[in-house]
């Protein structure tokens, strides 16, 4: 394998909560309550992600560079309060790319097929 590829599997399997943090980000940037609402509404799932999950969840996404901070002047609120909005990097979207593969292959499997409901 590539050393690119070997970089990319260094992070997977990503957690449910790592994975959906970006995806909801792989688009637009958000701030903390964004991202908790955007993943609410997007995936049926009950993630168990509080606003104190989220930020250490964020921190290290940081931290390994599929996060990163974006300034969004035109969105800040009346107040003119700095929120901090996060967005995906290119490799964070490459990294979530990869688990959703990852994820696809392991349900094509004859013994997880059986699982789904058709």
């Amino acid at each position: 394998m590539g050393r690119t590829t070997d970089n990319i599997n260094h992070f997977l399997p990503l957690s449910p909560q790592d994975f959906h943090v970006l995806l909801v980000l792989k688009d637009e940037p958000l701030h903390g309550y964004g991202i908790v609402r955007a993943a609410e509404e997007q995936f049926s799932e009950n993630l168990g992600m509080d606003i104190g999950t989220l930020y250490r969840i964020v921190a290290r996404l940081l931290e390994q560079g599929l996060l990163r901070e974006v300034d969004v002047k035109s969105r800040r609120p009346p107040d003119g309060r700095r929120r901090r909005y996060y967005q995906a990097t290119t490799l964070g979207v490459q990294i979530a790319r990869a688990e959703a593969a990852r994820l696809q292959a392991l349900l094509r499997t004859p013994n997880a097929a059986d699982l789904l409901e058709s």
